[in-house]
Parts: C-alpha cells; structure tokens; sequence
C-alpha cells in the first residue's frame, strides 16, 4: 500500500507537470498573436515599396516587424501567461532579457533550419523544425531565467 506522502506527491507532480503544460500553452497562444502582428506590419509595410528594389530594402521593414513582435508578447507573457511567478528581474531587466532570449531563439531557428538543409531534409520540415526549436528554446529560457 503507498504511504499518504508518497501518493500526494505523485498528485503534485502530475500537477506541477500539467501547470507546466498549461503554461506552455499560453506562451505558444501569445506568441502566434506576435507572429500575426509582425506579418502585418511587415508586409504593410513592404506593400508600400516599388517592385524594383534591393533585397536589403527589406531589412528595415523585417526589423520593424520583428521589434513589435518582441514588444508585443513581452507584456502578455509577464502578466498573464507567467503572473503567478515571483519575479526577480525588474520589468525593464526582463524586457532587455527577453530581447536576448528570442534573439538566441533565433540563432538556434537558424542554425537548425541550415542544419537540417544540409543534410538533405525537406525545407518545409527543416523550417518547422527550427521553430519548434525556437519556441522551445524561447520558453524554457524565458519560463527559468526571464520570468522567473
């Protein structure tokens, strides 16, 4: 028979396992609001240029896109996917990073995308795969060191 302790923590882990679900959840929710944000704006914005132009044209407009997505989603995740965590950062350290911490996420979308390119993996798959990647990387940094 399991001892009284031993059922209750099985219960909380379960638990800690499910809130962790939950709030893994919530994340993706805001991040996809980012990610319909940031298309918008960029290509508004891009609509605007003439046909004809450089591809670095479109750098500032990517930029743009993407800083309104990073702003976007800071404020939702602080205080509503992660309000239950005590912080220690202040609001504007947690700002500057996460700025770091989806700029890693980047890093790591990116090199995995290039990775599984080279070896021969379909380019659709290798895309979803470094935003899987991403994602998980933008949440456990954020959920441990951002938020926590």
């Amino acid at each position: 028979m399991m001892r009284k302790s031993a059922k209750l923590w099985k219960i909380s882990k379960m638990n800690r396992k499910l809130y962790e679900l939950i709030l893994f959840f919530k994340f993706s929710i805001v991040g996809l609001l980012g990610m319909v944000i940031s298309t918008a704006i960029f290509f508004s914005i891009t609509s605007r240029l003439p046909e004809n132009v450089s591809i670095f044209e479109y750098l500032p407009p990517y930029l743009i896109s993407v800083e309104a997505g990073i702003i976007v989603t800071f404020f939702p995740n602080d205080r509503w996917v992660f309000k239950k965590e005590k912080k220690k950062l202040s609001t504007f350290h947690r700002f500057l990073g996460y700025h770091g911490t989806l700029f890693g996420g980047f890093v790591v979308q990116t090199f995995l995308f290039l990775f599984l390119l080279l070896v021969h993996i379909n380019y659709y798959i290798a895309y979803v795969g470094g935003l899987g990647a991403a994602a998980l990387w933008n949440y456990i940094i954020s959920r441990k060191a951002i938020f926590a």
